[in-house]
């Protein structure tokens, strides 16, 4: 007999996959190799299965925020790692997917940003009582582009393979070179509104520098 936690699986890559209007009750029954009725005797109705879904993808989306919160890092580098987290946890958990999209389709689900956002809005007070904010450049200006940047790399994530069907992330934001060219872009745009450089390693050499330098026998 399946567990539980095997249905609210099964439930979530139908969500994931069709949306919430699409799907009924036998198709999720389907999915899980069951019986509507087996089904039915964990949770009597459609919502009911739903709700579940969306509580246990906020619940991880919550949990992630305070892992990252108490990572010992400055504080506008926890905010990028936030980010990053994020659409990790997207790119890899269907389940966290599915309530990202209830969070839009599914009345009384509230705000999925919600999970997270409150967290990723203290670490930015801090960065900015610790002088790590350019001048002119509030907290709450930062939280809102960050907000729109993990909303709308979720949606094109969502169309796309990686983040649908278990790809390898090559082209998401959770793995592989898709990874790299995110975290590079989180770092250009949460940076940008920094005083500090952004992490990373030091510059290549300038183009003039003497051939014993360039040939890297000092390095």
């Amino acid at each position: 007999m399946l567990t539980r936690s095997a249905l609210l699986d099964a439930a979530a890559r139908e969500v994931d996959a069709h949306g919430y209007g699409s799907v009924a009750m036998r198709h999720v029954a389907r999915a899980a190799d069951v019986t509507t009725g087996a089904l039915t005797f964990h949770f009597p109705t459609k919502s009911d299965l739903f709700a579940e879904v969306a509580e246990l993808g906020l619940t991880r989306m919550r949990e992630r925020a305070d892992e990252v919160a108490r990572l010992p890092v400055a504080p506008l580098r926890r905010i990028s790692l936030l980010v990053l987290a994020l659409l990790e946890l997207l790119h890899d958990d269907v389940v966290a997917r599915a309530a990202v999209r209830l969070s839009r389709e599914l009345p009384g689900t509230g705000d999925w940003s919600d999970s997270w956002l409150p967290a990723g809005r203290e670490m930015l007070r801090r960065a900015d009582e610790a002088g790590q904010l350019r001048e002119g450049v509030t907290p709450d200006a930062v939280a809102e582009m960050t907000l729109h940047l993990v909303a709308g790399t979720e949606m094109c994530a969502h169309g796309g393979a990686p983040a649908s069907d278990g790809g390898d992330g090559d082209g998401g934001a959770g793995g592989g070179a898709g990874g790299a060219r995110f975290a590079a872009l989180c770092d250009l745009l949460l940076y940008g509104a920094s005083a500090l450089r952004p992490p990373g390693p030091a510059p290549d050499p300038p183009r003039t520098a003497s051939p014993r330098t360039a040939s890297g026998e000092n390095t």
